[in-house]
């Protein structure tokens, strides 16, 4: 659909609409679409729930959303609460709070300032986990992934009250892997770096690896 096709909605208080294609969605409040939708830009302050998909160009919001299908974005950005069925896709997500997803989770650049619970694959060519909370994934790969813990300790009992603030995860694969208080069966790279707090089954790396000495690792491997 073109542009010139599209409409701009504006929602302000508590509202519900049947979804369609839209240009620019300003949400303001506890707001409702019973259907898909796909947009231009979204702006989204207060409570949305989808009961479809959402395909948005561009996506900022704060508070609290829940999309009951995929969602499919060019840059999505936002602070509080992010809940995905299934899969979520984007070119950049930007987030701090809480990412949760039924499937996976790709994007070019991922950038996470809080807690993420991931039931399939978490994918980025630049993966970067500023942990507030417990952060959960099957798999994560990329190219460079770096995953720490914040400094912020007055934050972490903000989110998921305070839980054990650290990663787990199956496997972890990339080029450039650095890690803390991280839990995975294996940890694949190039060059891979296991920080603090880390208990590691499996350590798989080609060129370069340097593990901490408070880090556990059963198995290292050059490859």
């Amino acid at each position: 659909m073109t542009e010139q096709a599209r409409r701009d909605v504006k929602m302000v208080g508590e509202t519900s609409s049947a979804g369609g294609y839209f240009r620019k969605v300003r949400l303001t409040g506890e707001s409702t679409f019973s259907g898909d939708v796909d947009c231009i830009k979204l702006t989204q302050i207060g409570e949305l729930e989808i009961a479809g998909g959402l395909t948005v160009g561009e996506m900022k919001m704060t508070g609290e959303c829940q999309v009951r299908g995929r969602l499919n974005g060019g840059k999505v950005s936002g602070r509080g609460e992010l809940e995905v069925m299934a899969d979520l896709r984007g070119e950049t997500v930007k987030f701090t709070g809480n990412i949760v997803t039924g499937g996976d989770c790709g994007a070019g650049m991922f950038k996470m300032d809080g807690a993420f619970s991931v039931s399939g694959l978490l994918s980025a060519d630049t993966l970067d986990v500023r942990m507030f909370g417990p952060c959960m994934a099957k798999e994560i790969g990329g190219s460079k992934i770096f995953v720490r813990r914040s400094r912020a300790k007055k934050l972490l009992s903000l989110v998921n009250g305070g839980g054990d603030c650290k990663l787990n995860a199956e496997q972890i694969e990339g080029d450039v892997v650095a890690l803390e208080h991280t839990e995975a069966d294996v940890v694949r790279g190039n060059r891979v770096e296991i920080g603090p707090g880390c208990r590691i089954g499996r350590v798989e790396y080609r060129s370069e690896v340097d593990i901490h000495k408070s880090a556990a690792v059963h198995e290292v491997v050059q490859v």
